[in-house]
């Protein structure tokens, strides 16, 4: 058995696949299908799930893969727009398993990451000209604006106000948010490429407590 301590070990995409390769043994551990003619861009780990966003040059389609970083079994796969609008940045947060995120600017989801179910994606009442973003504080789900707060329902995604944040903070002049204190960023990587490469940034962030390698 190799040993990871020791040994320089890493996750490399192309076209088509990834492989989980030892540098030190020069060779590799396990490797990955993708979907055909698909090409990874951005590879995240989370404990023992390696999410993997790809995309096509043919079609435009893009796609996220779910494998285990144990073994490189595949998990689950879904075309992205099954999950998130098209063109919308997709910076999930990861509680018990599960990795929440705004879907759209008016819809909060929730994905289970070991089978790939999709248990909600619910739409809120966003007033006109605000923008929320997702944050998990304590074991709480939340959505943050300048202006308000809301507390999402981690069963079936319906939020209510909570003025407790807003009675505290002033947050017209709060620009970005992190949320639990032991909360992890595994990587930030060129995700929603367009054909040229160009795209957005993709942040993993986790609600309870840390990640296991792959991510710098």
């Amino acid at each position: 058995m190799y040993n990871e301590i020791m040994n320089k070990v890493a996750i490399f995409g192309k076209k088509g696949s990834i492989a989980k390769f030892d540098l030190s043994d020069n060779k590799a551990i396990w490797i990955g299908d993708l979907a055909d003619g698909y090409t990874p861009s951005s590879i995240i780990q989370y404990y023992d799930y390696v999410l993997v966003f790809s995309s096509t040059t043919f079609t435009g389609k893009t796609m996220l893969h779910c494998f285990n970083e144990i073994d490189g079994e595949l998990l689950w796969s879904h075309e992205s727009k099954y999950l998130f609008n098209n063109g919308h940045p997709f910076y999930p947060s990861i509680l018990e398993n599960c990795a929440y995120f705004t879907s759209s600017s008016k819809e909060v989801a929730k994905l289970d990451l070991n089978t790939g179910e999709l248990i909600f994606k619910k739409k809120f009442d966003k007033p006109l000209f605000r923008s929320y973003k997702l944050a998990i504080i304590s074991n709480d789900v939340f959505l943050i604006s300048n202006k308000d707060a809301l507390l999402v329902n981690k069963d079936t995604g319906d939020v209510i106000p909570y003025p407790e944040i807003e009675n505290s903070l002033n947050l017209k002049d709060i620009s970005t948010l992190l949320g639990n204190g032991t909360s992890f960023t595994s990587s930030i990587s060129t995700a929603n490429p367009s054909h040229n490469g160009d795209g957005s940034t993709v942040i993993m962030s986790g609600g309870d407590g840390g990640g296991a390698g792959g991510g710098e």
